[in-house]
């Protein structure tokens, strides 16, 4: 497969989306669009964090993390394609984001909240809807919010069904006309913004370069994970995948193509490995 050259990268390719939204500025307005309050300020941001507890035990790198004044823990992630299992990759990031934020001293009712938001370019659920947000009740008992401060946000690129703000509806048909070659025409302060961003990211030849030197690494993976299929050179291929391109084993299995009924057979090697 041809490397895709990196001026036609979109904020739906995941290497573009980590550069663009892991500045404040771009990131703060999306999510107050979302989530409908307020953010004083965005205290810490990284791109492609990791969580790991340890070197025997399954890690999670994270495309963009930030922090708010508060200690809120937001992560934002790009998933374009099919997607697989995302309910319990939600899971294990926020318990991994819980036990890195909790101190030893701390207690309990100190966790954060925390906020995981994936963005996928196709309908997870296929009901239309541009954001899926998860809530938490009691059963038998529904008007008792189950509240553990933890949030989760499938949002849809693809949507029939507007069930959000302006600003997000605007953001999410934006990435879609960028992933699917559409004509765009959103002309939101906002998306002006972002796109902006994109076309001042071309324009830096050093992350050019960065680019560059990722897609090939990962082209190279790629085929020999084609010219050899048997379970221990994919295995290898993961392996190298997730150290060199600094991606989690999801996101190696989506590039791979790993059918999903062999998912946790491979995680599970991967542990233990």
């Amino acid at each position: 497969m041809a490397i895709k050259p990196f001026q036609e990268l979109t904020l739906a390719d995941d290497f573009m989306f980590g550069e663009v939204m892991r500045r404040p500025e771009n990131a703060k307005p999306f999510l107050e669009a979302l989530l409908g309050k307020k953010i004083g300020s965005i205290t810490t941001i990284d791109k492609q964090k990791e969580l790991t507890d340890g070197a025997a035990l399954h890690g999670v790198r994270l495309d963009v993390c930030l922090e708010d004044e508060n200690q809120t823990q937001y992560d934002v992630e790009m998933q374009t394609g099919a997607s697989h299992d995302l309910e319990k990759r939600i899971r294990y990031y926020q318990s991994s984001i819980d036990r890195r934020t909790l101190k030893s001293a701390e207690s309990y009712r100190e966790l954060r909240q925390s906020f995981v938001i994936f963005i996928c370019t196709d309908d997870y659920y296929r009901r239309g809807l541009a954001v899926y947000r998860r809530k938490s009740v009691i059963e038998g008992a529904e008007d008792i919010v189950y509240d553990d401060g933890s949030h989760a946000y499938i949002l849809n690129a693809s949507f029939t069904k507007g069930n959000s703000s302006t600003e997000v509806l605007d953001f999410l048909r934006y990435i879609d006309a960028g992933y699917r070659g559409k004509p765009l025409n959103v002309q939101s302060e906002y998306v002006a913004q972002i796109e902006r961003a994109v076309e001042d990211a071309k324009t830096d030849e050093e992350m050019e370069g960065t680019y560059m030197t990722m897609a090939m690494k990962l082209q190279d993976v790629r085929w020999e994970g084609r010219q050899e299929g048997e379970e221990s050179k994919l295995l290898a291929n993961l392996k190298t995948m997730m150290k060199n391109l600094n991606i989690s084993s999801d996101k190696a299995m989506d590039i791979l193509e790993v059918p999903a009924n062999d998912r946790p057979k491979y995680r599970q090697m991967l542990d233990e490995s």
